[in-house]
């Protein structure tokens, strides 16, 4: 019978402490992370501001050209038929 007692004190305590951590805690560590992802998000949105040509501008970017595979070296494709003996 004591045992049931020591065990529903410890329940009701832990669950107690936990509903009150949770209450004063919790909404700080949310505040927390809210600020640390907005904070990362205004980085990634300042870089690519960053990157962007000012109104009126023109600039014209084009890619470099692929220089000509080597099949200077491989020689001249001969298309072949088999012939029967």
């Amino acid at each position: 019978m004591i045992g049931l007692f020591r065990f529903l004190f410890w329940f009701f305590l832990i669950s107690y402490i936990l509903r009150i951590l949770g209450r004063y805690i919790f909404p700080i560590l949310l505040k927390r992370y809210i600020k640390k992802k907005q904070s990362q998000f205004n980085q990634q949105f300042n870089q690519q501001d960053s990157t962007l040509e000012k109104e009126g501008e023109v600039s014209i970017k084009t890619k470099p050209k692929k220089s000509k595979t080597d099949t200077d070296d491989m020689g001249e494709y001969v298309d072949f038929e088999e012939v029967d003996d």
